[in-house]
C-alpha cells in the first residue's frame, strides 16, 4: 500500500489509544477514544506525534473520520429516505410468494 507516513502513524496513533482503552476493559466510544489521545498528547515528548495527536482530535471532534484520506468522499452514505429505497434495490428473496407450478394448493 502507498500510504503517507502520516497516515500509518494516525492509524497507529487511534490504535494504541483502542488497545490502551480495551486493556483499562474501558468502553469504545468517540468521548473515551478522545480522552484517552489527549491523555496520549500530553504524555508525548515528541512535537510531531502530539501534532499529529491534536489533529486526529480535531478530526474525531469533527466527525471527520468516516471520510476516506485517499478519495475525500464519505466511506458511508447518510441513512435517509432515498439511501433505504437504494438498499431496497440491492435486496433479493430467496423465495418468492407464488405457488408451485402445478400446485392447485391455496393455503
Amino acid at each position: 500500500m502507498n500510504r503517507s507516513k502520516r497516515e500509518q502513524l494516525i492509524d497507529k496513533l487511534i490504535g494504541e489509544a483502542v488497545l490502551s482503552i480495551l486493556y483499562d476493559n474501558g468502553a469504545i466510544s468517540t468521548r473515551t477514544l478522545i480522552e484517552r489521545l489527549q491523555t496520549m498528547e500530553a504524555a508525548e515528548p515528541e512535537e510531531q506525534r502530539r501534532n499529529v495527536i491534536a489533529d486526529v482530535i480535531a478530526d474525531i471532534r469533527n466527525h471527520r473520520l468516516g471520510i476516506s484520506r485517499r478519495t475525500l468522499a464519505p466511506a458511508q452514505k447518510p441513512w435517509g429516505k432515498e439511501s433505504q429505497i437504494q438498499q431496497d434495490k440491492n435486496v433479493y428473496p430467496l423465495f418468492d410468494d407464488s405457488p408451485m407450478p402445478g400446485s392447485s394448493k391455496k393455503h
